[in-house]
C-alpha cells in the first residue's frame, strides 16, 4: 500500500473518531445530569480539544 493511501486511511480514521467523539459529547449534553457530572464532561471536552491542538502542532506536554 502506498504511503499516500496509508495517510488517506489514517486521516479517514481520525475524522471518523472525531465525529464519534463529537456525537458522544452531544448526546451527553442532552442528558439531564448533575451539575458535577456536567462540569466533568466539560473538562473532558476541553482536555480533548487541547490534546487535538497539541497533536496538530506536534507539541508534547
Amino acid at each position: 500500500m502506498s504511503r499516500r493511501r496509508e495517510g488517506d486511511l489514517c486521516a479517514q480514521a481520525i475524522h471518523s473518531l472525531d465525529q464519534e467523539i463529537a456525537s458522544l459529547l452531544t448526546a451527553i449534553g442532552r442528558e439531564h445530569v448533575s451539575d458535577r457530572l456536567t462540569k466533568l464532561a466539560l473538562e473532558l471536552e476541553n482536555a480533548l480539544i487541547e490534546k487535538r491542538k497539541s497533536d496538530i502542532t506536534g507539541e508534547r506536554g
